[in-house]
């Protein structure tokens, strides 16, 4: 896992259970943004703050990925928000001009690969596997990128690794009122 991930996490960490329970939850552990940790270390930490807040595994993934887009992702790559003018338009070109480049430029960086296409007139279907089984993660990051754009969109998970189906899919479109 990215330790731009690492950092997204103890920053939510920070905003959910405040700063003396974010230093006892991760310790001496100091995570560089351009290194790739392993995932163990990963779900050690997130294990961590889902017992700090009390939330459901799922829950706490999909409200670090929420934050994760809104904060973190957007203060990194504010060019790639700024250039997209909507959440489609954005899920239609991650892989290509987000995941693409962290690969080339991080050493070890191993951004999952999820494959989205169009999907109707107002949609777009995201497909996801990974080892990682992040899924509720995947759903937080792509509600906050809609909430990033002011978008209503609805995410509809239609498979789950998680429920021995090959991979994730989601559809994701715009709510009836903004089509």
């Amino acid at each position: 896992m990215h330790g731009l991930i690492f950092a997204g996490l103890r920053d939510y960490s920070l905003t959910r259970v405040g700063a003396q329970e974010t230093a006892r939850i991760w310790g001496e552990h100091d995570y560089l943004l351009t290194e790739a940790y392993d995932d163990d270390e990963f779900r050690a930490r997130l294990e961590e703050v889902r017992k700090a807040t009390g939330d459901s595994a799922p829950d706490l993934e999909r409200a670090f990925g929420v934050f994760a887009a809104t904060t973190t992702f957007a203060g990194l790559y504010p060019d790639y928000y700024a250039e997209n003018d909507d959440t489609l338009e954005f899920l239609l070109g991650i892989e290509e001009q987000i995941h693409e480049l962290v690969r080339a430029r991080f050493r070890g960086a191993r951004p999952p690969s999820p494959h989205v296409r169009p999907f109707g007139k107002a949609g777009v279907l995201v497909s996801y596997t990974s080892d990682r089984r992040l899924c509720s993660m995947l759903a937080g990051l792509v509600e906050g990128v809609a909430s990033h754009y002011g978008d209503a969109v609805e995410i509809e998970q239609i498979q789950c690794m998680l429920l021995d189906d090959p991979g994730c899919v989601f559809t994701v479109v715009r709510a009836p009122e903004t089509r």
